[in-house]
């Protein structure tokens, strides 16, 4: 059983890998580096067969405790991520899934646990963080759109405020949970084709409030080995996945008509994007396999939409503003109004 020694809060850093070799040693090394002292790291192997435990075994016995475990064979990347959390000491108040490819800054933990410590019902805290493929070099900064004058924010507000396209600031990569939420989930991470670390932050916030921290404390490493990646670019399934959160979430956070309008303008990006796997990219298949998506979520375009979809784009690349892309712009003057109100 893991005790804490100390005042401060236990965080346990949780690692999810599958042949996770050649960015593995950099993420353990980054949780060995951490300046909160009070942590414990979890590394779940799934069954790799390259030299993933040889790397483990190498930074066992650091400052940070590892507490590393093995599964039989490989099993799905959920059900290790599940399997993953579920490993998080019943001791613990918190805790991060890190993955093996991602880093965190030496100071990130002990800026999410300030944040979180500071009002107890706070139930997630996220950050900025980069992303690209070297965290030397180039780098896209991620997460933005909230505002910096404050760092506590109604769950249920941003919840609306994402799915309108108001803020971007879910980070899954870096985003400290409170242990509370693994016995309130049951399982913690949903059981379909949902991206699942952003679905698990936007049901959590539905009952607790969000904290954030106004710095990149995370780095998303970008390559093509990445899972997420390849499942997404062979899919596209996070196009669907939008609209999946909007009538999953939408409903609880947003009135009737404003919900109809966040629809409306998410689907008018995704009718473009059918427009571009049909004619530019010529995969009738991808384009085939969207339409059946949307006719089981009661969408069947008409000519008419389409045409609507197209104007808009044009519309929005004259006036320079194609990052509102499926954003419902209109309702942001009285979402922005209701955060002053809470």
């Amino acid at each position: 059983m893991v005790q804490s020694q100390e005042k401060s809060p236990l965080v346990a850093i949780v690692t999810p890998v599958y042949n996770g070799a050649e960015f593995l040693a950099e993420t353990l090394a980054c949780v060995q580096a951490q300046t909160y002292s009070n942590l414990i790291h979890i590394v779940l192997d799934n069954a790799s067969t390259d030299a993933t435990p040889e790397i483990i075994s190498r930074y066992s016995g650091g400052r940070v405790p590892i507490l590393n475990s093995r599964n039989r064979e490989t099993i799905p990347q959920r059900d290790n991520w599940e399997a993953a959390v579920r490993m998080t000491p019943k001791e613990a108040d918190y805790f991060l899934l890190l993955c093996a490819d991602d880093l965190l800054t030496a100071d990130a933990i002990e800026k999410l646990v300030g944040v979180a410590e500071s009002d107890s019902a706070i139930g997630v805290v996220g950050c900025l963080w980069t992303m690209g493929s070297d965290p030397h070099g180039a780098t896209s900064l991620c997460g933005t759109g909230l505002p910096k004058d404050r760092s506590v924010f109604d769950g249920r507000w941003f919840v609306k405020a994402y799915l309108v396209k108001l803020h971007f600031a879910t980070s899954p990569q870096c985003q400290l949970f409170r242990r509370h939420l693994l016995d309130e989930s049951v399982p913690f991470y949903a059981n379909d084709e949902m991206l699942m670390d952003i679905d698990v932050s936007l049901r959590a916030l539905l009952r607790w409030r969000y904290g954030f921290v106004h710095s990149a404390l995370g780095f998303t490493r970008a390559h093509d080995q990445r899972i997420t990646v390849n499942l997404n670019a062979a899919t596209q399934a996070f196009v669907a996945n939008w609209l999946a959160f909007i009538d999953r979430y939408g409903p609880q956070v947003m009135s009737p008509i404003d919900l109809a309008t966040c629809r409306r303008a998410y689907l008018r990006h995704y009718l473009r994007r059918l427009l571009l796997w049909r004619f530019r990219d010529r995969n009738k298949g991808l384009f085939d396999t969207h339409i059946a998506l949307l006719k089981a979520q009661g969408v069947r375009p008409t000519l008419l939409d389409y045409i609507e979809a197209v104007i808009e784009w044009m519309w929005l690349v004259l006036n320079n503003r194609r990052n509102e892309v499926g954003a419902a712009r209109s309702l942001w003057p009285r979402t922005q109004s209701e955060l002053m109100g809470i």
